[in-house]
């Protein structure tokens, strides 16, 4: 940490000798409430909030040094606690060719683009995606999402674009980053941890063909994830994206494949097969019905197959579903409100239908 903030700091120090640097701030700072039917809702996880309220903080600056290089840092408050999400350099070379090292967002599926609040526009995360808004977010339950929205990693990228025509281009980015970590299925809080525990990074890119109001990618991933350098995971995920008029439709699949601990004790049945699967999805349209109001229905949901973890509720066949209906009023350029209603169902599994609430507010600039 103590390396980052003097690299950081020497290079503001370089750049106002030469006088040709640029500071660029943002942020945001997003407050929801959530309301759960029925007796003992989940608990919401922030320790940064009270139960059912959730706050997020998130600062960014980019420093732009000149000749196509840059600095990025941004530290954030939420699920976590207070962490750095992004701290990184960046050259851009050509436009074919860029590269940047650090702590990282890993590029994984479309979300994680707009994975800030102030950039999407429900006041949840697509449940691919999820994090602490999740309900049954505990190994005995799904275990979060496929995975973390954002992916927050220390590594190296290699990005850039290329013009196939005037109005499509093709753009891709691959990297090599530490890795989710995890001992029997992963834990999305260690993975935020700066020190690997294990001596294999992890691998992946992602693809993405743009037209004018369209966008079709893919993305996967894959490394190991415990301690032993034993166990697997591979992941991949295929998105999509349309504007027709004042409609934008979103839509992203993606799966992950986790290899099991086949030493842990506790499994409820006898384990066959080493490994489980999970799969998500969501679909959604945003109908802008006025400059300053849009209206959003969104569908997603979480599949797993395979052996439920020691202790775990689930099924070998397990499922949840999810259906909502949301409206984001815009106050002006930095102020919104967001507003919705989710239904949530489950297969295979103990857990109770849950209606579900939710009121945010966001400021951003």
């Amino acid at each position: 940490m103590k390396s980052l903030w003097s690299w950081v700091a020497l290079t503001l120090v370089v750049s106002s000798q030469a006088h040709a640097f640029d500071l660029i701030p943002s942020g945001s700072a997003s407050l929801d409430y959530r309301l759960v039917s029925g007796a003992a809702p989940p608990q919401n996880p922030s320790p940064l909030g009270i139960n059912g309220m959730t706050f997020e903080l998130a600062q960014k600056v980019v420093v732009e040094v000149g000749h196509g290089v840059s600095f990025t840092v941004k530290a954030c408050g939420g699920c976590h606690g207070l962490e750095v999400d992004q701290g990184f350099g960046e050259v851009r070379i050509r436009r074919f060719i860029n590269v940047r090292a650090g702590r990282l967002n890993v590029p994984f599926g479309e979300f994680t683009l707009r994975h800030d609040p102030a950039n999407f526009t429900t006041p949840s995360k697509p449940l691919p995606f999820a994090m602490g808004d999740m309900l049954q977010y505990g190994r005995e339950g799904f275990n979060l999402g496929i995975v973390p929205g954002p992916w927050v990693d220390n590594g190296l990228e290699v990005f850039g674009s290329v013009s196939l025509s005037k109005t499509t281009q093709l753009d891709y980015a691959v990297y090599a980053v530490k890795g989710l970590v995890g001992e029997n299925d992963f834990d999305f809080a260690r993975s935020r941890n700066w020190v690997d525990n294990n001596r294999t990074p992890a691998f992946g890119g992602r693809v993405v063909l743009t037209g004018d109001d369209w966008a079709v990618g893919g993305s996967f991933a894959g490394g190991t994830y415990d301690a032993a350098d034993s166990r697997w995971f591979a992941m991949g995920g295929l998105e999509g994206y349309w504007r027709v008029g004042p409609v934008t439709l979103r839509g992203e699949v993606l799966a992950r494949r986790t290899d099991l601990d086949r030493t842990a004790q506790g499994y409820a049945f006898e384990l066959v097969d080493g490994w489980f699967l999970k799969a998500g999805w969501y679909a959604q349209a945003d109908w802008a019905v006025l400059p300053q109001l849009s209206l959003i229905v969104r569908t997603d949901g979480l599949q797993r197959f395979g052996m439920p973890l020691p202790g775990s509720d689930l099924s070998p066949v397990a499922g949840v579903q999810r259906q909502t209906i949301a409206a984001l009023g815009r106050l002006n350029d930095h102020v919104a409100g967001k507003l919705d209603y989710e239904l949530w169902t489950f297969s295979g599994t103990p857990f109770p239908l849950r209606h579900v609430a939710r009121l945010g507010l966001v400021v951003g600039y």
